[in-house]
């Protein structure tokens, strides 16, 4: 990818053949994928309860002859409620770090940089760190003041064949 990027700025020539080159293209890339889980929970309970009762005997007797009677109440209520709330989501993190450097022919290394991302708004994480480097190079040759070149007079990079 940032071989394609440098072709895309049209500053650059670049070759697969190291006689025909300037400078060297050389790096290495990594790319990890993680996914995060993020959980969360919650949840409420009350009950109650009460009860009661209620009792009472009355009776009379007169002459060996009566009544008695009673009556009994009672009763008992409980009650119970809850409620829970719970979320659980995942989210999957794409990072691309390079670190590219250009190499003349004589093996002295003539520029190199750093690079990392997360992605970026419409493109992935690869593609947005090769941009990066790319940026980094158009930068730092603007400030040299070599970054007006036509390009018939381009640098020429070489750099690996591309694998797809």
């Amino acid at each position: 990818m940032v071989v394609s990027s440098l072709v895309a700025t049209k500053r650059f020539k670049v070759t697969e053949n190291r006689d025909h080159a300037d400078a060297t293209l050389k790096g290495v890339a990594l790319e990890k994928t993680s996914q995060e889980v993020h959980a969360y929970g919650e949840s409420t309970a009350v009950g109650s309860a009460s009860g009661g009762s209620h009792g009472e005997v009355s009776g009379s007797m007169v002459n060996g002859t009566g009544s008695i009677s009673g009556s009994s109440s009672g009763g008992f209520i409980a009650r119970h409620m809850g409620t829970s709330d719970s979320s659980l989501n995942t989210e999957t993190i794409n990072e691309a770090r390079v670190a590219v450097r250009l190499v003349n022919a004589d093996g002295d290394v003539i520029w190199t940089t750093t690079q990392e991302s997360r992605g970026a708004k419409y493109k992935g994480s690869s593609a947005d760190v090769a941009d990066k480097c790319v940026k980094q190079l158009l930068r730092d040759l603007d400030k040299l003041g070599g970054g007006n070149q036509p390009t018939s007079s381009a640098p020429t990079v070489s750099a690996p064949p591309q694998s797809n």
